[in-house]
């Protein structure tokens, strides 16, 4: 039994390779030495057309477009914690004051079982100066 090569193994089809991509990127006139050349070439004329006072000012108005992002992403996050501080001291908990020291953010929470239906409803606020603390229910 003879040994055949695969077709990518032969010389002629390495040959063919090679004809074809000479063939494509000279008759053409585009080959990536002169793509690179023109445009470099076009980048340094548009930066010798450009004024120096106009890179200036784009440099600035970059900078302030930067900052004021800045300044209004940290006011965002100012808000949220301002929101979320009050929703803190708004929110509504649960105690039983005749049977723990425990509040609760759900009233039909296990932990209020003992109280047998005697459940006050304060702030969380107010609840944590009185000394109570989180259920372990709930924690």
């Amino acid at each position: 039994m003879q040994y055949k090569k695969p077709f990518y193994k032969k010389w002629w089809f390495c040959f063919v390779v090679v004809f074809i991509t000479f063939f494509t990127n000279f008759v053409s006139g585009n080959t990536g030495i002169q793509d690179a050349q023109q445009t470099a070439i076009a980048k340094s004329t548009k930066v010798v057309k450009s004024n120096a006072k106009k890179v200036v000012t784009e440099k600035v108005t970059v900078k302030r477009r930067k900052a004021t992002r800045k300044r209004k992403l940290a006011a965002k996050r100012k808000q949220k914690k301002r929101k979320r501080a009050t929703k803190r001291n708004v929110r509504k908990v649960y105690i039983a004051p005749n049977s723990g020291r425990r509040y609760h953010f759900n009233p039909s929470c296990r932990g209020l079982r003992r109280a047998h239906g005697n459940i006050t409803k304060i702030s969380l606020k107010r609840a944590i100066n009185q000394g109570y603390t989180l259920c372990k229910w709930e924690d």
